[in-house]
């Protein structure tokens, strides 16, 4: 038996050996992601300590360290880490996306023999800030009804919170709050503008023209100058024509006539101060974010500043139409709401408001004006009867909103011809809207026309709701890289600036009354 004591020595032999082996492979693994250094137990009892104040902001932020045992988020120990130090240059950097800086100011770094305090201070700022942040590019820094009465866009649920601090375990909190940005290519577009248009004010803006039938040779010398800063017209030698026709493309751009001539209103927008277009396109940028990320496979989108409707499916537009929305004391709000069906041959009920001013004094000198214009009398609300003078023409499309607002067919066809089309009570007339409808509903031509001959009254639901974004942009950045602008027909531009940069109003930018009833 005397094999059992050297079976032993060769076990204890062996194991030793395995444990060499696993010493070495110890000393030479490293992991993928170094561990962050832990805080130190002051730190973390400075923290506990600061987190006991109130406030969804706070509550977020104490919920952040309590999960985290109350060690930083961002310091290894005295150090900042390298996606600390992208997200705090990504907060200096707020302004490149129109949001004021301000609002995420941090102290001062802590240096490397900073107290415990100091340290968890700036942890807790730079994470609150982050926070702040987050939500404001994900939601937009100001609430609509911060600004207007008439705005119904519904905030996505998306759970920032959580996403950036799990972003933060994994070095990714930078990135995280990058892609918060909305999704459209509008949205980078825009901030490329932004930075294009607030270099040029920072180097003197551009020179102003004045408004002449027949320029003077230095009036057509500072137009000249002036439309070669926005990429209209090239830096060479310009004859007549190539100014007149770098003239008529702005026009163009701007929904305005392209006549080629100096008129008051082609110089009213060319002299629209630099700095004032650069705001104006940080409070687009802000209307992007309170759009939803997700618009839908098929959607249709009405501009209004421009008048302009578009169906957009799998990313692309399929029908584009003039639209004609409501006048500036009438304003069509902006919304999302969902269109569910399109009634053929509808009724329209007079909204009580256009009852008061409009239909009322004429019955009372007209007892027959009802009569004239297909009208009749139910139960005290006013209803004009289906037909070719109805003034929701022959098709209307159904979008339950707290407005009322619709899009709708209309009998008077000749306001698509106008550059001017803002003149309805609110409601968006469709010139384009047969087709649209025959689109949506899967049908022919014919199959429509035989449905309106027919005069019965009917709802054809759609198969699947299709969301519909009635929007305010008033700055259009271009794949040519040209950045076109339309008048603030309601003021909503000069309103958010007003708010978004205080003391810093532009001037000359239209600002009218919000009241609007609709049809």
């Amino acid at each position: 038996m005397k094999t059992r004591p050297i079976l032993i020595a060769a076990y204890i032999a062996a194991a030793v050996a395995c444990i060499g082996f696993v010493a070495v492979l110890f000393r030479t693994w490293r992991p993928l992601t170094p561990p962050r250094a832990p805080s130190s137990v002051n730190v973390a009892q400075v923290l506990q300590s600061r987190l006991g104040g109130a406030g969804r902001e706070r509550t977020q932020v104490s919920d952040i360290y309590q999960a985290r045992g109350f060690s930083t988020v961002w310091l290894e120990g005295d150090q900042l880490s390298s996606d600390g130090r992208r997200v705090v240059a990504i907060l200096a950097d707020a302004g490149a996306d129109g949001l004021p800086a301000a609002r995420y100011r941090l102290p001062a770094m802590p240096g490397t023999n900073a107290a415990d305090s100091a340290k968890a201070e700036f942890d807790l700022a730079l994470t609150a800030a982050a926070l702040r942040y987050a939500a404001d590019m994900r939601w937009g820094a100001w609430r609509p009804n911060q600004f207007f009465n008439d705005v119904s866009m519904a905030r996505e649920q998306d759970e920032v919170a959580a996403g950036l601090i799990h972003a933060a375990d994994s070095g990714n909190a930078a990135a995280y709050l990058q892609g918060l940005a909305p999704p459209e290519h509008d949205y980078g577009q825009l901030r490329a503008a932004l930075a294009r248009y607030s270099a040029i004010a920072a180097h003197g803006g551009w020179p102003m023209v004045a408004a002449e039938s027949r320029p003077s040779q230095q009036n057509i010398a500072q137009l000249k100058a002036r439309l070669q800063v926005e990429g209209y017209l090239s830096p060479d030698p310009a004859a007549p024509s190539a100014i007149a026709a770098a003239l008529k493309a702005y026009q163009t751009g701007s929904s305005i006539t392209a006549d080629g001539r100096l008129n008051e209103r082609t110089v009213a927008m060319l002299n629209v101060p630099a700095a004032a277009r650069a705001q104006q396109i940080a409070a687009n940028m802000e209307r992007l974010r309170w759009m939803p990320h997700a618009l839908g496979a098929r959607y249709i989108l009405v501009n209004v500043p421009d008048a302009s409707l578009v169906l957009m499916e799998s990313g692309q537009p399929v029908l584009t139409s003039r639209v004609v929305v409501g006048a500036p004391d009438k304003q069509t709000p902006i919304l999302a709401a969902k269109a569910v069906a399109v009634t053929i041959n509808p009724a329209w009920h007079v909204p009580k408001s256009i009852v008061a001013k409009e239909i009322q004094p004429k019955l009372d000198q007209d007892s027959d004006y009802l009569e004239s214009k297909h009208m009749e009398m139910e139960n005290g609300e006013v209803v004009q009867l289906p037909g070719p003078d109805n003034a929701l023409g022959q098709v209307k499309f159904e979008m339950p909103n707290v407005f009322n607002v619709y899009l709708h067919d209309t009998p008077s066809k000749h306001a698509f011809l106008s550059d001017e089309r803002a003149l309805s009570h609110g409601c968006v007339r469709v010139e384009q809207i047969k087709p649209l409808v025959e689109r949506v509903l899967g049908m022919s031509d014919d199959e429509l026309q035989q449905a309106i001959a027919g005069g019965k009254t009917e709802a054809r639901r759609l198969d699947q709701p299709i969301p519909v974004y009635i929007q305010y942009f008033t700055v259009i950045a271009q794949e040519n890289g040209r950045t076109v602008f339309h008048e603030d027909i309601y003021g909503r531009d000069a309103r958010m600036i007003g708010v978004m940069f205080p003391g810093q109003a532009p001037r000359q930018l239209a600002d009218s009354g919000s009241d609007h009833t609709n049809r």
